[in-house]
Formats: structure tokens, sequence, C-alpha cells
């Protein structure tokens, strides 16, 4: 006895919705919504990508005032101290000459 052999055909496969509705009138809203959206993501990643570099300069710019003004507060309070060493140097001699005075007038 022959066997014989049963062969299937594969059937195609099946189409989805979008794919069955691609040609008609009613894709056309949806591939035009698929393109913005696509378009908004593009938009999206370069405004990023901009603003991302615009906040490094401006944050490199912060940077280099920062230190400016910090380099200026660092001279000022130099200056400052060194006034305020002079008047306590001028108040001890001052002291001292009182002190001085008094024993003579003693």
């Amino acid at each position: 006895m022959t066997t014989k052999k049963v062969t299937r055909k594969k059937a195609a496969p099946k189409k989805t919705v979008f794919d069955r509705l691609e040609d008609s009138v009613i894709a056309v809203p949806f591939k035009l919504a698929n393109k913005t959206f696509l378009a908004g993501l593009g938009l999206f990643s370069v405004i990023q990508t901009e603003l991302s570099k615009q906040l490094d300069k401006y944050a490199k710019d912060g940077e280099k005032v920062r230190d400016e003004i910090q380099a200026t507060f660092r001279e000022f309070r130099k200056e400052i101290k060194e006034e305020v060493e002079d008047v306590v140097e001028e108040a001890k001699d001052v002291t001292e000459t009182v002190r001085e005075t008094l024993k003579k007038a003693a």
C-alpha cells in the first residue's frame, strides 16, 4: 500500500486592519496623524538638543560670573581685613600713648 502525502497550502498572512485600510480614504487621517506625531518627536529631539547646548553655554557663563564675583569679594575682604588691622594697630598705639601719659601725670 502506498501512502499519499497530503500537502497543505500555507494561508497568506492575515492583513492587519491598517493594512486593509491603507489605501482607503479612512487611512489618510491616520497617516497624517502618524506623520504629525513623528514630526513632533523629531522637533522635540531638535529642541532638546539645542536647549541642552544653550543651557551648557549659560551654565559656563554663570560659572565665569560666579568666579569673578568670588574673586572680587575675596579682594574686598582682604582690603577690609588690612584696614581693620591698621585701625587695630592705631588703637593699640593710642592706648599705649594714653597709658604712658596717665603714668606720667600720676
